[in-house]
């Protein structure tokens, strides 16, 4: 049974892929670039521009502790999480979570639904029904698109 999702990447040329992927990648740098202004007065507000004033460009307020200990936090949260990423990648990498669903008889459903053979054999044959029921939801007739 094929997935829901529709997916002609694979019918695709190559030169259509990376062109779609281009124009992804730019129309994500677009939307990031707007937001840019937003996160500038942000930061300023909360005093970024101060702390960085008198972190690194101010003489004799430069406090060695913090000028090496920011950038050793950083390397280091960006150890941890690469680090977890992959852990879960390695543990999950074989893996398959989603469940099959067991196979059904046509008879159980035929018999779930309330239908005659003959219309449980009409919608097997069909990728596209129109079923007509009654008023107690039982099916009436079966109708096959195209």
């Amino acid at each position: 049974m094929t997935p829901p999702i529709i997916d002609h990447t694979p019918s695709r040329s190559p030169g259509k892929r990376f062109a779609s992927g281009t124009l992804t990648a730019a129309a994500w740098m677009l939307y990031a670039w707007l937001w840019v202004p937003l996160i500038t007065a942000l930061a300023w507000y909360v005093g970024a521009r101060t702390a960085y004033l008198r972190l690194y460009l101010n003489q004799n307020e430069v406090e060695p502790f913090l000028l090496l200990s920011f950038p050793l936090i950083a390397l280091g949260c960006a150890v941890l999480l690469i680090g977890w990423a992959e852990y879960n990648r390695m543990r999950f990498a074989k893996t398959d979570r989603r469940q099959r669903r067991a196979n059904i008889i046509d008879d159980e459903v035929r018999i779930a639904l309330g239908a005659a053979p003959e219309l449980a054999a009409k919608l097997r044959e069909g990728r596209i029904v129109r079923v007509a029921v009654d008023d107690d939801a039982r099916p009436v007739s079966v109708n096959l698109g195209s």
